[in-house]
């Protein structure tokens, strides 16, 4: 196996642990608490707030346990290219879907029933686009959690739901979920060196 073959299925493979679906799980959770109590602002500064979580939790987590990797500067630059491109994405994309939802709420979208219902959809749908970028770090579980946030918003646009934060709640519990159990398993999987003596 060549090195860069070695390097792209370390990378693939790095984020594996279950701290990546935490993460997003939690900012997901606490994204739908903060439009269940109409704070929509809050909710937009869960990511950063997360950020710093995400490299001390490697460094206590995942790092005494399989070691620090480092990649080569190239691919570094490029993943840091591809996510600084889709959080600005995803944040124009929220920045939007606030405005449709406070401005049609306001207006009063009840005068057309089908838009009110395919409007609940939205959010769970655009999250669904948003976990794709998984894909850019190689977790391609999170293609899994993209298609069940489709599904989510779908379905309860087909059932006249009509609390989008809720749905929000839902996508994000069933990947914090998911991210416990995995982090669990890696945990007991991969012991720290010396502790198990």
């Amino acid at each position: 196996m060549s090195s860069g073959s070695l390097e792209s299925h370390l990378f693939r493979r790095s984020f594996d642990d279950g701290w990546l679906d935490v993460l997003v799980g939690a900012g997901i959770v606490l994204i739908a608490a903060s439009w269940i109590a109409d704070a929509y602002a809050i909710g937009a500064v869960v990511p950063a707030v997360l950020y710093p979580f995400w490299k001390s939790g490697r460094q206590k987590l995942v790092e005494p346990r399989l070691g620090a990797v480092q990649f080569a500067k190239a691919r570094v630059a490029e993943t840091r290219r591809n996510l600084a491109g889709w959080l600005a994405f995803g944040a124009g994309v929220l920045a939007i879907e606030l405005l449709v939802l406070v401005f049609g709420r306001r207006a009063g979208m009840t005068g057309l029933p089908a838009l009110t219902n395919a409007a609940v959809a939205i959010p769970a749908i655009l999250i669904g686009i948003g976990l794709l970028a998984g894909l850019l770090v190689g977790a391609r579980r999170f293609v899994a959690y993209s298609v069940l946030a489709f599904a989510i918003g779908i379905a309860a646009a087909a059932r006249g739901f009509d609390r989008p934060a809720w749905l929000i709640l839902a996508i994000g519990a069933v990947i914090l979920s998911a991210g416990i159990v995995m982090l669990a398993r890696f945990l007991t999987t991969h012991p720290v060196a010396g502790l198990d003596e």
